[in-house]
């Protein structure tokens, strides 16, 4: 029997799903994580919100989404939320 040979046909559809839909569940992640970097009120809370973009951001550039990794990275490093929201606009209007 071959992996995932144990499902059924609506399980392996789902599965199917979740992994295909993968680029905008990582989009909304990111939309979700520049809006909570503008309330964020600590310093722990907005180095948390960073990792959280710093992951989704990585999970779309291995996804191949449209968009320059050097411009992903440059705003890591500055942790500009400014610009974060401007990319994350683009990507955005790009889906």
């Amino acid at each position: 029997m071959t992996y995932g040979g144990h499902f059924g046909k609506k399980a392996k559809g789902a599965i199917n799903r979740f992994y295909e839909h993968a680029d905008t569940r990582h989009l909304t992640t990111l939309q979700e994580a520049a809006s909570e970097l503008y309330l964020a009120e600590t310093d722990k809370a907005r180095d948390k919100l960073w990792a959280k973009v710093d992951l989704a951001l990585g999970h779309l550039i291995q996804a191949k989404f449209p968009m320059n990794p050097a411009t992903a990275r440059a705003i890591l490093e500055a942790k500009d939320v400014k610009q974060l929201a401007a990319l994350v606009g683009e990507l955005s209007a790009k889906r």
